[in-house]
């Protein structure tokens, strides 16, 4: 249904989306995922000042235990890692913003092997320059990856959907970025480049990453040829919200990003929309709900019986406890 010219602009509207406020730099208490539950520093639109560092380390758990338990069930033991990076500079009227945001889970079920169920690695670099108070001109690039092998797990095969640097997304992007107060930023990107590339030969690591595609061989007969890297030019749109509620006791986060491929299907627009909420607890222990809603038409689904389906809406949500510490 959606889909690809928004996916240039999506790295382009990913990347000017990370910077939030009206003044495009903030502190380390800006960090991707706002797990500092603190005030955002603001900075006027006449403020120079050095580069500013730092970030946070969160580590989310959950535990089952089981002991002749009449009702059934099993244990269950689950670990998830998160770093998350900035290093920001603004000087008059431009600025450059970086971010990092590394995440890992894996999470053990009774006495089956631990499986991961979360591996992002998302590195943006944007540079912006002030065009009015609410608006700023800007170019961006995003990095998209994993660390390691991901499984469709079921009852009778287990499949490999992808793996480390497969699929590896980039993202290049020239934009508008509007900025009407400190809590909402949207890039509206023309001119977005998307590449996508695979290090792999597994069919289903290059179906989850859109490289199969169907042709007709000399015959006329269709097949699944995979390639290893694709080529996107489009356009697209990226909203972010953000902000602190009941004296910073809850910090939420949210982004929408759209991409649209102008050379193929312009109407199937890519989703990528995510949604935190962080609700500190005591100190620096919180309880975090997150939500997450992909939606992709050059990403074909393995079913539970390892065959390659279309296109599907992805969801995700997350539910947990966890320990932050700010740097």
């Amino acid at each position: 249904m959606w889909k690809k010219a928004i996916g240039i602009i999506w790295v382009f509207g990913s990347i000017a989306a990370y910077g939030q406020n009206d003044a495009a730099i903030k502190s380390a208490k800006t960090t991707a995922t706002n797990a500092g539950l603190k005030q955002y520093a603001k900075f006027s639109s006449n403020d120079s000042i050095p580069w500013l560092h730092g970030g946070d380390i969160t580590l989310s758990f959950s535990s089952t235990s089981l002991s002749n338990w009449s009702a059934g069930g099993e244990d269950q033991i689950g670990i998830a890692p998160s770093l998350n990076l900035y290093a920001n500079y603004k000087k008059d009227k431009w600025t450059f913003e970086n971010y990092g945001i590394f995440a890992y889970s894996i999470q053990k079920n009774g006495e089956r092997k631990a499986v991961k169920n979360a591996d992002n690695i998302n590195i943006v670099s944007k540079m912006g320059y002030r065009m009015s108070p609410k608006w700023y001109l800007t170019t961006s690039l995003l990095l998209k990856t994993q660390f390691a092998a991901g499984y469709k797990y079921s009852n009778k095969d287990t499949v490999r959907v992808s793996d480390f640097l497969a699929p590896l997304s980039l993202f290049l992007s020239i934009g508008m970025d509007y900025r009407p107060n400190s809590h909402i930023s949207s890039v509206f990107s023309p001119l977005m480049g998307k590449a996508t590339f695979a290090r792999s030969d597994d069919l289903h690591v290059l179906s989850n990453a859109g490289l199969l595609k169907k042709e007709k061989d000399a015959s006329g007969t269709d097949i699944m040829k995979p390639y290893k890297s694709r080529y996107e030019f489009g356009g697209g749109i990226i909203t972010k919200l953000s902000g602190n509620v009941l004296k910073n006791k809850i910090a939420y986060n949210s982004q929408l990003e759209l991409f649209s491929n102008y050379a193929q299907k312009p109407q199937n627009i890519d989703i990528n929309w995510w949604f935190t909420v962080k609700y500190l607890i005591y100190k620096n222990i919180s309880a975090d709900i997150r939500f997450d809603l992909l939606f992709d038409d050059d990403t074909k689904i393995t079913d539970e019986n390892g065959q390659l389906r279309g296109a599907k809406m992805q969801v995700k949500n997350y539910l947990g406890a966890s320990l932050f510490y700010q740097f």
